[in-house]
């Protein structure tokens, strides 16, 4: 199990920018030396360590993921439904699949809580004893989805780190609904952890429900796969992949369904805080509307902004469709200029 995850690392390494890939290695590390998200560790040990990993993938780059031994049985290392049989009665859990660049990633935690919800199962994996080096805080694959605390811990304490978002009027928000400053948090994290773990569940459930919103939406599914098969790592993957995150989060199912039902206020702030770049291109009528809100409007406003966004990209996932339809018999090079032309240029991209 632990070499698939080096053998997944090597995969997923090229794939990040450097600001990105610092970011995970520097996750990563902490991990693997059970520190908690706030301690940071000295940096002669972590030079030593990037050194050696990066030596590791080198020689494991190209290399394929292994059948994993179970019980005297050989398995898929992609069987995770497989292994899950004899893992969830044991309250652990197993996950593998394809990331971005369609690079694979698996991990191993423990199983915190198993939810059903219609036809969706929904795992929540707390420490992990595998992982690695993209750790995607959550994940949907068919009708199964992961949640991952400890990831997700990471990830928050990081973006919460980064001081470009230290006066981001909107992370400020956030946090005061949790009783929580960041020159509070960063001076005395002990402190304060209750209060940063009841951000990292409030986080987590917001997750699974973007993930349940992924696995319910049906208008983009086959375009996306078309796309992402015949266009990976380029910027059309990367906008396929923002447009399908978009409908996820809009529709009836998703994040900012759920946050207009429970009044999630906060947790819609730092999804605005923190959305892609593309974000803001797809859905540039959802932080007016939040604003509004937060200034005292009625959630009515923000449900109706909802509706009519997702209405027009659900109208934008049926073009795109129709563009692939019509450009079956069409080479490649001469379907990604119809989708850049029709798609990408108005967004100026």
């Amino acid at each position: 199990m632990s070499r698939n995850c080096e053998v997944a690392s090597a995969s997923q390494a090229g794939h990040f920018n450097l600001c990105g890939l610092l970011l995970r290695l520097r996750q990563l590390y902490k991990w693997e030396h059970g520190l908690p998200p706030w301690r940071e560790p000295e940096p002669a040990g972590v030079l030593a360590w990037v050194e050696a990993k990066e030596g590791a993938w080198e020689s494991l780059e190209g290399t394929a993921l292994q059948d994993l031994s179970w019980n005297g049985a050989r398995l898929d290392p992609f069987d995770a439904e497989g292994l899950n049989q004899s893992l969830i009665p044991r309250s652990y859990a197993y996950g593998a699949g394809y990331s971005r660049g369609l690079t694979p990633t698996c991990f191993l935690g423990e199983l915190l809580e198993m939810r059903r919800d219609d036809e969706l199962t929904i795992l929540v994996l707390g420490p992990e004893l595998a992982r690695d080096l993209d750790a995607t805080p959550a994940l949907c694959q068919g009708t199964l989805i992961y949640a991952r605390q400890q990831a997700l811990a990471f990830y928050l304490w990081d973006r919460l780190s980064d001081p470009v978002q230290q006066n981001n009027p909107l992370l400020q928000l956030a946090l005061e609904a949790f009783g929580l400053k960041l020159s509070d948090l960063f001076r005395d994290p002990e402190a304060h952890r209750s209060r940063f773990e009841a951000l990292v569940d409030a986080e987590l459930e917001a997750c699974i429900r973007h993930e349940i919103g992924e696995a319910r939406e049906h208008e983009l599914r086959e375009a996306f796969r078309t796309v992402v098969g015949l266009f990976p790592q380029t910027r059309l993957e990367l906008w396929v992949r923002a447009l399908k995150d978009a409908l996820a989060e809009l529709n009836e199912w998703g994040r900012v369904c759920y946050l207009i039902e429970v009044g999630g206020l906060a947790s819609l702030a730092l999804m605005l805080a923190w959305r892609p770049g593309l974000y803001s291109l797809l859905m540039p009528e959802l932080e007016p509307a939040f604003w509004e809100l937060a200034r005292g409007g009625g959630w009515d406003r923000l449900e109706d902004t909802r509706h009519r966004a997702l209405v027009r990209l659900r109208g934008v996932a049926e073009e795109l469709r129709d563009v692939l339809a019509a450009a079956e018999t069409a080479s490649p090079q001469r379907t990604r200029r119809e989708i850049e032309a029709r798609f990408l240029a108005p967004l100026g991209l």
